[in-house]
């Protein structure tokens, strides 16, 4: 027997208002329809489990052969030394992979997922005729077409400058959405694609500036999701804390939140059809 509608869900039927029978994350459907963040964020999960699992065994196999060198007395003893130096080594470079799969994984989504709401939110200003909330990036932008793109930065003199570190925080302010993000996004968005940067572009070892300015990064800003390798005392690799990688979904899924309730205070006049 089908079920039938209260009379809540009456009137919305009856009025076209079929926004009134939304719940949570399917306002984002307002913006953003051709995405399956789900299944996505399902594969990222159990990617990062099993390059976890990996670097476990892998660690308890470097522990194994640490107890067997330090209970070995035999001739080869310098052999078996150098055998383990030489997993402690490759252990520096498996941590990078690992980072490197996880950041290659979120960071795409998060920009793709950002991006393509916002330029969605652009289309339907246009389409409407209607006037975004006053800020400054409008002011700049003026009819520049790379306005609703979170990847540009609108300078003070107007001008459009490829940086998502600033430019998604500017387009954040100037659309309405920065008051729907949680409270720490920014600050995880920051240091999210500062590393996604300098890994993309500096592979698994940088370059000594690379490090050094990496290092002064996170004293400045206070990250707490990354460590590093050391050589002679400095930094060597970087990486994202086991932590901080399992957290990567949850960050994702606590964005899509946003943007669903963003999508839900929008005006009525902005979302509806013709």
């Amino acid at each position: 027997m089908a079920k039938s509608f209260d009379e809540s869900e009456f009137e919305a039927s009856r009025s076209g208002n079929f926004g009134d029978l939304l719940q949570g994350r399917d306002y984002l459907f307002f913006l953003l329809d051709n995405l399956d963040w789900d299944s996505q964020l399902s594969a990222v999960r159990m990617m990062i489990a099993r390059n976890r699992h990996a670097e476990e065994a892998f660690s308890k196999a470097i522990e194994r052969d640490e107890e067997e060198v330090q209970a070995y007395r035999g001739p080869h003893h310098h052999h078996y030394v150098d055998q383990h130096t030489d997993m402690l080594h490759e252990s520096v470079f498996r941590d990078a992979a690992e980072s490197m799969a996880a950041i290659g994984m979120i960071a795409p989504m998060v920009e793709s997922t950002l991006g393509q709401s916002l330029a969605a939110l652009g289309e339907m200003y246009t389409r409407k005729n209607l006037t975004p909330p006053e800020h400054k990036r409008w002011k700049r932008a003026k009819s520049n077409p790379a306005r609703w793109n979170c990847q540009i930065y609108f300078n003070d003199k107007g001008e459009a400058k490829s940086n998502i570190l600033e430019g998604f925080p500017q387009l954040a302010a100037a659309s309405g959405l920065e008051p729907f993000l949680s409270p720490g996004f920014h600050a995880w968005f920051k240091a999210m694609f500062t590393y996604r940067n300098f890994m993309f572009h500096g592979g698994f070892e940088w370059s000594l500036e690379r490090r050094a300015a990496f290092k002064e990064a996170i004293e400045k800003n206070g990250w707490d999701l990354f460590t590093c390798s050391k050589s002679g005392g400095e930094p060597w690799a970087f990486y994202i804390t086991n932590e901080a990688i399992n957290q990567m979904p949850t960050m994702v899924e606590n964005m899509l939140d946003s943007l669903a309730q963003f999508a839900k205070s929008l005006p009525f006049e902005l979302i509806s059809d013709p």
